[in-house]
This record gives structure tokens, C-alpha cells and sequence, in this order.
């Protein structure tokens, strides 16, 4: 039997304020190739199916299409909620969808023989079982363990967890094959990108790999975006979400991992994702950065995104106004700018440092500290002018808010 591993879809998503769904589309495309090309009978989504509780009509359609397409194929289907997935939108159509054979645990269940779902190939031979648990959120916490019994929040997270991954395991103590397990949780010493969002009270109580319990032969765990095994555990893994995020998974390897049962014994097999769209970061002053983008010409299936990091020496306010002007007015045929920052190395002028020993903040006027503040940063007298004359205007607009 073949099962495949995936996880953190996040539709709906928008990086900056562009929407992906090109890229997941691309990504199902390719999926469900693979399925056919392997042979895949069964679908692990480990959570974050979703970006956001309430997502768009879009993202919701997207995703009924794919499972259209593994119902056709006849590809069961596994899938458990994570912290952004509302458990009510995926339990939804939870009793229709699994006549169709896909399996949908959007919350915690009363009982934890619910969480169960049993494997069994063509011929009705039972190979594998699923403890597919999804997201526990603070409720769940408080249903598994007693608050008065703890002083230190943390470690009643991590306990609760544990004890409702051992109550899952007791249940499938029963079976002889091999038990996978599915999770959406932060494992201690995983490697986060910008994009999640972290749970587990903001990451101080993580889960340790020895909180699994032994009967499970593998975990499929979701919510870290990056690929990685836990504390060196070959068997206690991410697979990472199968498209880039942020900017900050733009070199990330992003795959689906395949699960191989036989004879009782798992093999695992790594399927690395094509790349759909390049996501490229400029760093240095505005105007190498100019001439770095204006060169780009790499070519791919989508148009790359870009982001800016603006790096210059000196504080000039013209600066920032450049910076907006050429990133509106930018157009390419290679990439899109979706963002951008600016630092500047050397420190600007205090405020201390600008009324004299004896002078009081309070007794010099308004334009006089913006005069000061320019002329301690050294900037050029035309550039001044134009901040100045702002700056009166915006005093002028506050009179007139006031006289109303």
C-alpha cells in the first residue's frame, strides 16, 4: 500500500497582497499525476487545508475540485484541522464526503476510537491504521487535563497533548499492522520560516519526540512549513507546505512524502515539488537594486515575485518617496515587485542631541526641532525645503481640525 504525506496547504493565502492560487493549482495538477503515476491509494492532509477560519469562495471551490479529482481516481482521502482551518467549515459536509471515502476529523471527537481510520487495499486486506488527530485547541486542553492541578500553563499543553496522542494509541492497541499517526502541533527544535503562525503558547511548550507513543510507526505531522525530521527521528516528520509561504521558504526544497507499506515494515520515499513561480529577494542601495531588477530575466511556468530590501548608508527622506515611485511604476515580463523595505545603517540624530545643555524641548517651536533633526542628518538643503513645507501644511491641517 502507498500513502502519500502532505500538508499546510493554506488556501486562500496572499503573499503581501497577491493571491496564490496559481501556484496550488499547479500543485494539485502535479499531485494528482503522481498519485496516478504511483499508484497512491491513500491522502494524508495533516492540517492548515485553509489559510484563514472563513475562506474565500474561491478557496473553497479549489478545493472541492481536488477532491472531485481523487474521488474520481478512487484515492482516499485523510484530513484533520490545524490552528488556521475553522472545524466547522471542514466538518461541514464531513457525513456525505465519507460515503466518498474521504475522512474528515476537523476537531477533537469525544471519543478517540472516532479518530481512527482504518487502511485496507483493493482486496479488503487491512494494512494500516490512522490515528489521524487533528489540532487541539485550548477547549480540548482543558477537556484532557485538569487546570487546578497545574501552576505552569506550558506544561499542561504538553501534557494534555501527550496523554490524548497515548488515549489514541491505547485505542489502536488492538491491531497488528502498523499504526501512522497524523498531527498539527510545534515539535521542540523544528526550524520555522516567516509564515507560521506559532501555536502552543507561542512556542514555549513544545512537544518532545519521545511524547509520541511507540505504537506509532510513523507521525505525519503539519504546521512547520519546512521539511524536517524531529530530534533525528526518521519516523517523526514534517513534510512542510508544498508551495513557498514567505519570502523567507523561497530556497526551501518543498515535497510530498510517500509512505510504502510492506510486510509490516513503512519505507519512505521523498517527492520533490517543481517549482511553479521563483520567488527572488534584492538587497543593497536603490539603485543597484534598480539595475539588478531591471536585468532579471529568468523565465518559468509564472511570472516571479520580487521583494526589495533597501540597504543605504545614510538617512535621506527622498529616499522613501524613490522607492515607492519606482516600485509603481515598475512593469516586467519576468517578475512582479510585491514588496519592499528600507534600512538605513547609520544611525539618525536624537532628540537629545539636538536642543542645546540648557534648552528645554518644550521652549523651542515645532519647525525649529524638524530644522535641527535635517540639518544633524546632513541632509541637502532642496531636500529640506520640501520636508519643511510638508511639515507646515500638516500644521496648518491640525489648526483647521481644531477651529472645527
Amino acid at each position: 500500500m502507498r500513502i502519500l504525506h502532505t500538508a499546510d496547504w493554506h488556501l486562500g493565502l496572499r503573499l503581501y497582497r497577491k493571491e496564490i492560487f496559481e501556484e496550488h493549482r499547479f500543485f494539485f495538477n502535479w499531485l494528482v499525476n503522481l498519485i496516478r503515476e504511483r499508484n497512491v491509494e491513500v491522502l494524508m492532509i495533516s492540517g492548515d487545508v485553509f489559510d484563514q477560519a472563513n475562506p474565500s469562495n474561491e478557496a473553497r471551490v479549489l478545493y472541492y475540485e481536488f477532491l472531485k479529482q481523487l474521488i474520481d481516481i478512487k484515492c482516499k482521502v485523510i484530513i484533520t484541522g490545524g490552528n488556521h482551518d475553522s472545524p466547522g467549515i471542514l466538518n461541514a459536509p464531513r457525513d456525505i464526503l465519507r460515503m466518498l471515502d474521504v475522512h474528515i476529523i476537523g476537531n477533537m471527537p469525544e471519543n478517540a476510537a472516532d479518530e481512527i481510520v482504518e487502511l485496507k487495499d483493493g482486496s479488503g486486506e487491512l494494512k494500516a491504521v490512522v490515528a489521524a488527530i487533528p489540532y487541539l485547541r485550548e477547549p480540548d486542553i482543558h477537556a484532557i487535563t485538569r487546570e487546578g492541578e497545574y501552576e505552569d500553563k506550558r506544561q499542561q499543553v504538553r501534557d494534555a497533548i501527550r496523554k490524548h496522542y497515548d488515549d489514541v494509541a491505547a485505542a489502536c492497541s488492538a491491531y497488528t499492522v502498523p499504526v501512522i499517526a497524523m498531527g498539527h502541533l510545534y515539535a521542540a527544535g523544528s526550524s520555522t520560516s516567516d509564515s507560521e503562525r506559532l501555536i502552543q503558547m507561542g512556542n514555549q511548550s513544545p512537544v518532545a519526540a519521545d511524547d509520541f507513543h511507540e505504537t506509532y510507526k510513523y507521525v505525519a505531522l503539519g504546521h512547520i512549513h519546512r521539511p524536517q525530521f524531529i530530534a533525528g527521528q526518521k519516523h517523526i516528520r514534517y513534510s512542510g507546505s508544498p508551495v513557498p509561504l514567505s519570502f523567507s521558504e523561497r530556497g526551501d526544497r518543498k515535497i510530498v512524502v510517500e509512505l510504502n507499506i510492506e510486510n509490516g515494515e513503512i519505507a519512505q520515499l521523498d517527492h520533490e515539488i517543481p517549482v511553479f513561480r521563483k520567488l527572488v529577494r534584492f538587497k543593497g542601495p536603490l539603485e543597484e537594486i534598480k539595475e539588478q531588477v531591471a536585468q532579471y530575466r529568468e523565465t518559468g511556468p509564472a511570472k516571479a515575485f520580487g521583494e526589495l530590501h533597501i540597504e543605504e548608508e545614510k538617512m535621506n527622506p527622498a529616499i522613501y518617496g524613490d522607492a515607492a515611485r519606482f516600485v509603481a511604476d515598475f512593469e516586467s515580463e519576468f517578475i512582479d515587485i510585491l514588496n519592499y523595505g528600507i534600512s538605513i545603517k547609520e544611525d539618525g540624530p536624537r532628540m537629545s542631541d539636538i536642543a542645546e545643555e540648557r534648552t528645554a524641548l518644550r521652549e523651542i517651536q515645532p519647525l525649529e526641532v524638524l530644522t535641527r533633526m535635517m540639518e544633524s542628518g546632513g541632509l541637502p538643503p532642496e531636500n529640506q525645503e520640501i520636508i519643511r513645507m510638508a511639515f507646515l501644511e500638516l500644521l496648518d491641517m491640525e489648526d483647521e481640525m481644531e477651529e472645527e
